[in-house]
This record gives C-alpha cells, structure tokens and sequence, in this order.
C-alpha cells in the first residue's frame, strides 16, 4: 500500500470534498487500509498484546482499527493545515517546560510515532518562532518521501528543515554543530532503522531498540532532552505534552556508556507512560518490541 498516490488523494479530498462528507470518507478509507495494509494490521495487533497485558487478540484487533482511524485523521489534518492553514486549538501539558524549551540555547525535542508530530513541529515553529531540525527516516517510496518533505516544509514556512536519520556519521556532526549554536533538533525516540547506533531499553517489561543518538548528542552537546509529545484531542484540537527534560551527565562512576543507559532508561519510563495512556495514537505500524522484531 505505497505510493504517492494516497497522499496526492488526500490532499485533492480535502481541497474538493464537502467537510462535512469527510468523517465519513475518512472511516471508509480506514476500513480499506485495516484489511489490505495487513502487515501493518498485524504488527499494531502485536504490540498491543504488550501496551495492554492480558487482552484477547479480537479485542486488539479493534484497538488496531481505532488506532488507524485516528492515524488517518492526524495526517488528513496536517494536510489540511499545510493547504488551507486552517485554524487548530491545542492546551499545553507542562506549559513552563515548553517556555523553557522555546528559549533553549540548543536543545533536543525527543517525539514518538504518537499523534501529529509533523503538524505540532510546524505550530511550534509558528507560535515560537523557531527554526527546527527535523530528523526522520526516509519512507521507502521515494516520491512519497518527496511529497512528505515537501508538505512539512511547507506547512513550516520554512521554519521546518528535514533530516534522515540514514545519513550516519555526516549527520552526527551537523547535528551537533547546529546544537552548539543554538538550534532546536527534534528526533523521534521510539523506533531505529538498520544500520543506526541503538540501544536496550524497556517497555511494558520488553526489550525494545531504541536510538541512541539522541543521548550521545545530548551528552556530548551539554544539551537538553526534552520528550515531547503532540496527541490528537478532538475535532482540530491538540494536547501538547512536555516532560521534564532528561540530561546526560557523564560522571567517573558510570561513565559515557552509563550515562547514556540512565538516560534511555528514563525515556522508557516516559515513553510508556505516554503510551499506555494514549495506546490508541501510538502510530506503530511495524513490529516494535524484540521478540517480534522483524530483523
């Protein structure tokens, strides 16, 4: 189910669909994609056994529908603001850290697969007028990349610059270059790619990989890492949620490798919190967890 196509379609829908036909547009391509996106179908159906212990795989499968649903409003609204700059409310959960992080000399906003996060890097860069290194990995069709790219950027106003996490070492640097001058970096946290330096973690009592690049810029950039997550509230309407920034802090008792364990460890311990309350917008549509890792 790759391609361009299905985002060149939304964006002619929501250009030339009644909004009021759309709920329902949107439900209709929910179904069609919870049974021919098998794939991702199953791995949201695995995850979900670990988010919520002791739950029937039947009932998984309905918290994997409502889970696409919602992923198909959250791209259909970011859409919707990169072409019509429509209007969205949001209320901030942890309103002083966010203060505290628009006015960072450098810092690391560290996301899920959770909500709208291309759409809150672009609010964020509106409200508080600034600049965003945003790093992602690169989707596998390459004019979907294109398209992707291109509508975050766009709905950024430029204030918006893309990242692939697949450039290895090349990146590194200039990350942490633009973090000594002050940039913002955002990077997502609960998923790795081939080939990128990772760590163990654990979530709801599973191994899982997750990307330690974060910590070792953070660390080595005598930055802040703030997690930072954009959950989809309703009609239009977001909650932003900031928690305490995490901070890297070698020391002659853990040294680099152990204060880089801390801090993935306490992520973790945010990420699933934030998961478990909103299990329904964890956009994890490959196997996350170690033991149904796809390798």
């Amino acid at each position: 189910m790759r391609g361009v196509f299905w985002r060149q379609y939304l964006d002619w829908a929501l250009l030339n669909v009644p909004f009021y036909l759309q709920p329902t547009l949107l439900t209709l391509w929910t179904i069609f994609f919870f049974f021919f996106a098998a794939p991702a179908r199953r791995a949201l159906v695995s995850n979900l056994r670990f988010v919520v212990p002791g739950s029937s795989r039947f009932a998984n499968h309905f918290r994997a529908f409502r889970t696409l649903w919602n992923f198909a409003w959250t791209i259909s609204e970011a859409s919707n603001y990169k072409l019509t700059k429509a209007e969205y409310t949001y209320d901030v959960i942890g309103e002083d850290l966010l203060a505290q992080l628009a006015t960072a000399r450098g810092a690391i906003v560290l996301t899920a697969h959770m909500g709208s996060y291309d759409l809150g890097a672009a609010l964020f860069a509106q409200k508080f007028h600034r600049e965003i290194r945003m790093v992602r990995a690169p989707e596998p069709d390459t004019l979907t990349e294109r398209h992707l790219v291109s509508s975050v950027e766009q709905s950024g106003a430029g204030a918006v610059k893309v990242d692939y996490s697949s450039a290895g070492a090349l990146l590194s640097f200039d990350l942490l270059s633009a973090l000594r001058r002050g940039e913002i970096v955002s990077i997502q946290g609960d998923r790795v790619i081939p080939g990128v330096t990772h760590a163990r973690g654990r979530l709801f009592g599973q191994s899982i990989a997750i990307p330690s690049g974060p910590f070792t810029l953070g660390l080595v950039a005598q930055v802040p890492v703030y997690p930072l997550f954009i959950v989809r509230a309703g009609y239009r309407h977001y909650k932003i949620v900031v928690r305490p920034p995490i901070v890297a802090q070698r020391s002659t008792a853990i040294g680099r490798d152990g204060a880089i364990d801390d801090a993935v460890a306490r992520w973790c311990a945010v990420l699933e919190q934030l998961i478990a309350e909103h299990w329904d917008q964890w956009f994890a549509l490959v196997p996350a967890f170690e033991s149904d890792a796809i390798s």
